[in-house]
C-alpha cells in the first residue's frame, strides 16, 4: 500500500486510501456504536417509508425487471437485483425525510451508502463486520469531502446526493476489496452519475435522488471491480467533480481531524420528520411551550429569526400535499403550535395541509432574516394579546453526547417506525446492536414477512 501522506497526494487519492485503509479494530467502540445506530435509524426510517410513493411505484418496477433476485426490500416482502434494491430502499429511507443529517456535508450521509451497502453485502455474502467497516469508511470519506467544499455545492443548489453517490461508490469498493486505484476509478464512475438539485425539494423526486445516488455508488464499485475505467483524480482535476459542479474545495478543512476521532460522533439524528432547517425553530417552541401554557387565541404574533442562506429551501409557498409541508418552516411551526405530532411522519398528508386553522396560523408567521445567525439555529419570539413576550432559542446542531441516551432515543424511534410487534421489533435492533458478529449481513432482515404495509396521501 502507497504509504505516503495525505497532505502529499492528490484530493481523490487521498479520500480513496483512507477508504481502503481502514480498519475496523482501529475505530473505537464508541464510533462502531455511533455507526450501528445511524445504521439502525436508516433501517427505521425505511421499513415505515416502504408504502409512500414513489416507493410503491419504484417497487413494480424493480419486482418486474428482477431476474436476479438477490437481495432484500426493507419493509417489504420480496427480493430483486441488487441494484434496484440500493435504488428502491434508498428511496424509501428517505421519503420520509426523518433519517439522520451531518452538518459537514451539510446533509444526509448515512441514507447514500447505507442501502448500497446493504444490496452489496447480500449479494456477495458479506459478514456484518465487513459492512460495518465499508459504512464507516464511506460515512467518514463524505464528510470529508462535505467539509473541503464547505457548503459551497449546497449554496449552488446542488442536493447531497452529490457527495453521496460518490461516499457510496469508495463504501462499496472497501466492501469489495478493491485497492485505492480501482477505488478512484470507481469514484469517478459515481461522478458520472452524480446529480440532484434543491429546485426537487417538496417532491418525490427529492427521496428517488438518493435511491439514485446509492444506486449510482454501487454499480460504479461494480464497474470498477470488473476494469471498467474512469480518470484518476477526478475530483480535482480539469473539467472534473469541483470545477463542473461550481463548487470551491479546502484541502486542508478536508483534512482536519474530526472532534474525538470521528465525524460520527457529530451525526445528528432527526426527532421531527421534516427538513432539519425546520427542527431549530420547533425547538424553540417546544421550550417556550414546556415554560408557559401559550394558548392560541392568547397570541398575537410570532415571530422567527434565521439566517437565510440556507434557510431559503423552507421559505417556501403554503403547502398542497405532505411533501411541501416538510419543507414549510412556517407550516411546520404551526403543526406544532396546534399540537398536530411533527415527530409522526404519517401526519405530514394531504389532510393535514388541508386544514384552514393550520394554514392561516401559518400565514401569520412572520420570518426574520439574521444573517449573522448560524443556520442551526433559530429563535422564536411569541407576544401575547395582553403584550407579554417570550423568545426561545433552538440549536438543532448539537449531537447528543451520552451514547447510552442517544441509543434509547434512537431505538425508542425505530420502534416506533418498525410497525412490528414489541418482541419483533426488539429481535431487529438486537441485531443492529450486534451487527459486528452477524455472520452474513442476510441475517440482518426479520426472519419472516411481518412487515404492515403502510400508505399515506402525501
Amino acid at each position: 500500500m502507497d504509504s505516503a501522506s495525505p497532505a502529499s497526494k492528490g484530493v481523490t487519492a487521498a479520500l480513496a486510501a483512507s477508504v481502503v485503509a481502514l480498519r475496523l479494530e482501529d475505530v473505537p467502540e464508541p464510533a462502531r456504536r455511533a455507526a450501528s445506530l445511524a445504521l439502525l435509524d436508516w433501517y427505521a426510517v425505511t421499513m415505515a417509508g416502504a408504502g409512500i410513493e414513489p416507493v410503491p411505484m419504484l417497487t413494480g418496477d424493480a419486482q418486474a425487471e428482477a431476474t436476479a433476485p438477490r437481495a432484500r426490500l426493507v419493509g417489504q416482502c420480496g427480493a430483486v437485483s441488487p441494484s434496484l434494491a440500493a435504488l428502491v430502499n434508498g428511496t424509501a429511507g428517505h421519503v420520509l425525510d426523518y433519517d439522520d443529517v451531518h452538518n459537514a456535508v451539510p446533509g444526509h450521509v448515512t441514507i447514500n451508502i447505507a442501502p448500497a451497502l446493504l444490496a452489496l453485502g447480500e449479494d456477495i455474502g458479506a459478514t456484518g463486520a465487513e459492512v460495518l467497516t465499508a459504512f464507516i469508511a464511506g460515512f467518514e470519506m463524505m464528510c470529508k469531502l462535505g467539509l473541503g467544499f464547505a457548503g459551497s455545492l449546497f449554496q449552488q443548489g446542488w442536493q447531497g446526493t452529490t457527495l453521496g453517490a460518490i461516499a457510496a461508490a469508495a463504501a462499496c469498493s472497501r466492501l469489495l476489496r478493491l485497492d485505492e486505484t480501482q477505488t478512484q476509478m470507481a469514484m469517478a464512475l459515481a461522478v458520472a452519475q452524480a446529480g440532484g438539485v434543491h429546485g426537487n425539494y417538496g417532491s418525490m423526486t427529492k427521496s428517488l435522488n438518493v435511491g439514485l445516488a446509492a444506486q449510482a455508488g454501487l454499480r460504479a464499485a461494480v464497474w470498477a471491480s470488473k476494469g471498467i475505467t474512469g480518470r484518476t483524480e477526478i475530483i480535482e482535476r480539469g473539467k472534473g467533480f469541483i470545477e463542473t459542479f461550481g463548487g470551491r474545495f479546502d484541502t486542508a478543512a478536508a483534512h482536519v481531524p474530526a472532534a474525538g476521532g470521528w465525524h460520527l460522533y457529530r451525526n445528528l439524528f432527526k426527532v421531527h420528520a421534516s427538513c432539519f432547517l425546520t427542527h431549530a425553530a420547533l425547538m424553540a417552541w417546544d421550550e417556550l411551550n414546556s415554560r408557559q401554557a401559550l394558548p392560541l387565541p392568547a397570541i398575537a404574533e410570532v415571530r422567527v429569526r434565521i439566517e437565510a442562506e440556507r434557510h431559503r429551501i423552507v421559505l417556501t409557498d403554503p403547502p398542497k400535499d405532505g411533501l411541501e409541508a416538510k419543507f414549510n418552516l412556517p407550516f411546520c411551526l404551526a403543526m406544532a403550535m396546534h399540537g398536530v405530532d411533527t415527530s409522526d411522519p404519517f401526519n405530514f398528508d394531504v389532510k393535514t395541509t388541508a386544514r384552514a386553522d393550520l394554514q392561516a396560523t401559518a400565514a401569520r408567521v412572520v420570518v426574520d432574516i439574521d444573517p449573522d445567525l448560524w443556520f442551526e439555529a433559530a429563535e422564536v419570539t411569541v407576544t401575547l394579546t395582553d403584550g407579554q413576550v417570550f423568545k426561545a432559542y433552538g440549536d438543532a446542531g448539537k449531537p447528543v453526547a451520552d451514547m447510552d441516551a442517544l441509543s434509547r432515543s434512537v431505538e425508542n424511534k425505530a420502534l416506533r417506525l418498525f410497525g412490528l410487534p414489541k418482541a419483533e421489533g426488539n429481535a431487529l435492533i438486537r441485531r443492529f446492536r450486534d451487527l459486528i458478529d452477524l455472520p452474513e449481513i442476510t441475517d440482518l432482515h426479520p426472519d419472516e414477512c411481518l412487515l404492515p404495509k403502510r400508505s399515506v396521501s402525501q
